[in-house]
Parts: structure tokens; sequence; C-alpha cells
């Protein structure tokens, strides 16, 4: 399992980076919240993130994704566990830092939810109904 990922940055475009380790370059996507952060890394700097490596039966290639910290991995793994919110719509949905994400489930406001990318009316129900009772551990680590 890759945990994460140190090396220099190859490429980066709207959604993912390619991250050169040791002469391998992985394509990583990078959730908008984590991609804001790495703006100032330009070609060549070099940079870690922490990893979520997804695959499965159905998906053609191993997808990475990226993250500046463990709290938004750890955040990203909870949410992940919410029905009809796989991997790559949690990812999208990570556009405000993951506190505010938690204090909006928290509060049970579903219409801040909706707002985020790929979340309508139904997932925002199901991440409140789900995690609303969770996010105090998330915030704070423990859980």
């Amino acid at each position: 399992m890759i945990a994460t990922l140190r090396g220099r940055v190859r490429s980066k475009v709207e959604d993912h980076v390619i991250l050169d380790v040791s002469g391998v370059g992985y394509e990583i996507y990078v959730p908008p919240v984590a991609m804001r952060q790495l703006e100032a890394a330009e070609k060549g700097v070099e940079l870690e993130l922490v990893i979520y490596y997804h695959a499965t039966r159905d998906q053609p290639r191993p997808v990475l994704i990226g993250f500046t910290s463990e709290l938004e991995k750890k955040f990203f793994e909870k949410l992940i566990t919410v029905k009809d919110i796989g991997p790559m719509i949690a990812a999208r949905s990570l556009s405000v830092p993951v506190s505010e994400m938690a204090s909006a489930i928290g509060r049970g406001d579903e219409k801040y939810l909706r707002a985020l990318p790929g979340v309508g009316p139904q997932k925002a129900k199901n991440i409140v109904a789900q995690l609303q009772s969770k996010v105090a551990e998330i915030v704070t680590g423990v859980g």
C-alpha cells in the first residue's frame, strides 16, 4: 500500500499532479482544497502528499488521491463510508477546508453541503445522517 509520496513536481494541471519519485512519475488526483495549498508548488519543487490508494475490480486502473495532511485523508475516508459517495465524488467535494465541511455536517446544514461539487440533495442528507455524530471526532483526530 502507498501511504505517502515525496518527490519533485513534474507537472501540475487543474486536478492532478505528476510527482517524480526517484524517476517514477505518479499521477495523483488532488482535491480542490489541497490543490489550492499546492498552487505555489512549481515544476521541480519537492513536496510530500498523504496518499489514498483506490483500486476495485470495476476500476480499470488504480487511482491515487493526494492530501496535504493526515486530517484531510481521515475526513475523506469517513466521507466515502457514506452511501453513494465514492472516492472521486468525495475528493471533488473537498473544495472547502475540512473544518468548514465538518462544521456544516455537525450543524446539519444540508444547503451548504449541496453547494459542494458532486453533492446533491440526497447525498447531502446521507452525509448529515451518517456523519453528524462523528464529525467532532474527525476534526479532533479521534476515531
